[in-house]
């Protein structure tokens, strides 16, 4: 905020009377955006605002969209303190600790999710492996059990609930999600039913989409059955309640379905080719991001709000596949932690694989999504043009099927066979105020040349999301790198490892 900057006199305010550690009191209590608009209210609001290293904390989360914790004992300098050196931590990718962990090769299925990495195998039982990872302030437990009792297909957890979620199927006939805790792997208190069924209609899995947010249980699956060709099925549970919310097939979703993804407890999204037509066998199209909306209590048809139209192709070019992930949806403040990413500040990462072996990825932020929430008309489409290049930013590059690369508004990137000892981070939770925050860091516009001897776009596509590149030199190789709040791991499958290094 600008000191200098018109400001009522300190006669016009109203709350000039109340004693400063009532007013203060009063200010504690709001959130960092509107503490910062105090600035402006009058002469003894923005004194006030300056002196006090609580509301300073406060405002700080907020620039670094973060929700705060428990207190931990600790006093506003020393939280002050502990974010600054946080915050400095990733800007300069400096971490303090380095661990190594023994994983299982080739999993069924694993998650990175509140601080907690899990493994599930099936063979030759279905064992299931947690590590609460190490952080600063707390050290790493490790817990195995041997046999779950079930066939799981792949699970979804959230550790901030003490929730994990198994698909498994039992009889052949029907889906299953069972509902248990993480920390004991018994039925969950807060589920009216700890079993979740449904009819699989003489289908089988094929590629699974399973996620949680909150409340809800969601899963997009591709079906193959001996009466029927091989289809998509999306369907979402409330497991608290046991309510079944939405069960859709077939033709009732757009052409050409490509990737899901939970935004919220009442909204997901559909990554789309966008065209029913095929050629030499493969869907051809754009691609487009529909936008839904659904009822999280009871069962209702989900509401199409807004299509986001991908950049056009060249005539004879194709989109092949489209895949959108982003981190975790945590209900709560993650256990053992001073503060936490909040939900409504994530960006998501939107893969896209074209003919010819070209690859591309949009970074979004959620809240852009969210915007078109409200909207309870007609669905609004919203060409490239009108929202891809302010909204978003389009880079050259592909990830590797590993997910959990994104946590937050951070991105950590493959590696680069050129420099395969290197880690690079994209942070997009620009927010310049910050101290010590270098602004000639920040990326400006790039533009995506549709020239050239392989064109692909039929225009220019340029992009400006903010974003800053941050990459350090490592003593070790590794295949990929997984990403989460307080932690950057690389993984090693050919030793079977994990490195942890921790902020």
């Amino acid at each position: 905020m600008d000191p200098k900057a018109p400001c009522l006199e300190v006669q016009t305010c109203p709350m000039t009377s109340l004693p400063v550690e009532i007013l203060l009191g009063i200010l504690s209590l709001l959130d960092g955006k509107t503490i910062v608009r105090g600035f402006s209210v009058c002469r003894l609001w923005r004194e006030t605002i300056e002196s006090s290293t609580e509301l300073k904390y406060i405002i700080e989360l907020w620039a670094d969209g973060l929700v705060s914790g428990p207190a931990c004992g600790l006093s506003p300098v020393q939280k002050l303190e502990k974010l600054y050196k946080w915050r400095r931590a990733w800007q300069n990718l400096e971490w303090t600790s380095q661990t190594v962990f023994p994983i299982d090769g080739n999993p069924r299925a694993y998650e990175l999710v509140g601080g907690v990495f899990a493994q599930q195998n099936t063979w030759p039982q279905s064992d299931f492996n947690v590590i609460r990872l190490p952080s600063v302030d707390i050290s790493a437990q490790i817990s195995r059990t041997e046999n779950i009792g079930i066939q799981s297909l792949d699970f979804a957890m959230d550790p901030t609930q003490d929730l994990v979620v198994f698909l498994h199927k039992y009889p052949d006939e029907i889906g299953n999600f069972d509902c248990r805790t993480l920390s004991t792997l018994a039925p969950h208190p807060l589920a009216s039913s700890p079993r979740l069924s449904f009819d699989l209609r003489d289908e089988n899995f094929r590629r699974i989409f399973l996620q949680v947010a909150d409340d809800i249980v969601g899963l997009l699956f591709r079906t193959s059955g001996e009466s029927a060709a091989p289809s998509l099925r999306l369907v979402l549970f409330n497991w608290r309640t046991g309510t079944a919310l939405v069960d859709l097939a077939g033709p009732q979703f757009p052409p050409s379905v490509s990737d899901f993804a939970l935004l919220s407890p009442h909204a997901y999204i559909l990554g789309c080719i966008n065209d029913s037509s095929y050629h030499r066998g493969r869907a051809r199209g754009m691609g487009e991001i529909h936008i839904y909306t659904f009822d999280r209590a009871h069962a209702a048809h989900p509401s199409h709000v807004a299509t986001l139209q991908l950049p056009q192709l060249h005539p004879g070019r194709c989109l092949e596949r489209i895949v959108a992930h982003s981190g975790p949806f945590c209900a709560r403040p993650i256990q053992g932690t001073l503060f936490s990413k909040a939900n409504d500040k994530r960006i998501c990462v939107i893969s896209l694989a074209y003919d010819r072996s070209e690859f591309y990825t949009v970074y979004v932020h959620h809240r852009y999504f969210e915007k078109y929430l409200t909207n309870d008309g007609a669905p609004l489409t919203i060409p490239w043009d009108e929202w891809g290049p302010q909204h978003s930013r389009m880079l050259p590059g592909r990830h590797l099927f590993w997910l959990r690369y994104v946590h937050g508004e951070r991105v950590a990137c493959p590696i680069d066979p050129i420099h395969p000892n290197r880690v690079e981070v994209l942070d997009f939770g620009i927010t310049p105020s910050r101290p010590g925050f270098d602004l000639t860091s920040v990326a400006g516009p790039n533009t995506i040349s549709s020239g050239g001897k392989r064109v692909l776009f039929k225009n220019d596509v340029t992009t400006s999301l903010p974003y800053r590149r941050i990459s350090r030199y490592l003593d070790d190789h590794h295949v990929l790198f997984l990403i989460d709040q307080d932690r950057l791991i690389g993984v090693n499958d050919a030793v079977n490892e994990l490195m942890v290094y921790a902020f």
